[in-house]
């Protein structure tokens, strides 16, 4: 726990500094917004937020600008929120992989994860999808584990990266099925799908949203999906669950954060705001044509679900000796 002591004179002089951001509040937001968004225009976690974003705005009568600061996975753009002035005019973009898994993978990150922010609510998450080009002879999860070990290390897994959420997601299937298989990592989907098409490697693995168009084109075929439950748009795809391994269950989420230290009265009328666009029917709508779920996790109940998922892949990680360079 962080302990401040504050000296005889900060306490004398506590009620004039702290009346400031309490008047300062009444009237938030008087100008344009701005959330940070770690990572690149035209993703997935961009779309989340600018659509997010359009529906806040309208809540607390200002437009919020979306800023893409991407780069260092995410730690550039996290380090600009934690740095922010904390007045609630820079809201940040919080993930699944900077705060459930990155703390498992670096040494040293350049701010505090439980100290430096505070988390408001998730704005939508989505599963991974597993998926195979079409002409291939594996249609289902047992097919895949089969072959694995009919044929040891000759399958392989198409990622976004080293430590990516579709890599750990990979590397659990492998060790609760007890097969081995290779990773592959790329760029992103515009450099692993044609390696997939092509053959080069079997499977894929990317957040559902991104595989939407190349699943309803018949170009991949998933053959399971990381959700609880099946994704309304392909229910043909089964999930883990079905396919014989329960434990099988995540998401990719992204929530609405800001700095530590914004005040009280702001913090709770962004909760307030961001509770209205969760339950806005449009929104939800909106998030689910995007092949994601609405966010269902506000504030405390956040915290509780990056410490339960973040123990999952601190697991995974030490059990595969998985390590970046860094």
């Amino acid at each position: 726990m962080w302990k401040r002591v504050f000296s005889s004179v900060l306490f004398l002089t506590l009620p004039v500094f702290g009346a400031a951001p309490a008047h300062a509040a009444d009237d938030y937001p008087s100008r344009p917004v701005k959330m940070i968004v770690p990572y690149p225009a035209g993703g997935t976690a961009d779309l989340m937020a600018r659509n997010f974003c359009e529906f806040l705005g309208r809540e607390l009568g200002q437009p919020i600008v979306v800023e893409n600061k991407p780069g260092a996975a995410g730690q550039l753009g996290t380090s600009l929120t934690a740095k922010a002035v904390p007045d609630g005019y820079t809201l940040g973009q919080s993930n699944a992989g900077t705060f459930e898994v990155s703390p498992h993978l670096y040494k040293t990150l350049p701010y505090n994860l439980q100290s430096d922010f505070e988390q408001i609510a998730v704005m939508g998450r989505m599963g991974l999808v597993f998926g195979v080009r079409a002409e291939s002879p594996i249609r289902t999860v047992k097919d895949l584990v089969a072959q694995a070990k009919k044929d040891p290390g000759t399958l392989s897994y198409a990622t976004p990266g080293v430590g990516s959420s579709n890599h750990l997601n990979g590397a659990l299937l492998a060790t609760t099925a007890g097969f081995e298989w290779m990773h592959v990592p790329f760029k992103g989907v515009s450099e692993f799908l044609p390696a997939v098409l092509g053959g080069q490697v079997t499977v894929l693995i990317d957040q559902y949203p991104s595989m939407m168009k190349q699943l309803e084109g018949g170009k991949i075929r998933g053959i399971a999906v990381s959700t609880a439950e099946r994704i309304p748009s392909s229910p043909d795809v089964p999930t883990f669950r079905e396919s014989g391994y329960p434990d099988m269950v995540s998401y990719s989420w992204f929530g609405l954060m800001v700095p530590k230290g914004v005040p009280a009265p702001v913090v709770d009328r962004l909760t307030a705001a961001s509770r209205k666009v969760l339950d806005n029917a449009d929104y939800r709508a909106k998030v689910v044509s995007m092949g994601a779920e609405p966010g269902d996790a506000m504030r405390g109940d956040m915290q509780k679900l990056i410490a339960a998922n973040s123990k999952v892949w601190r697991k995974v990680i030490e059990d595969n000796h998985i390590v970046v360079d860094k």
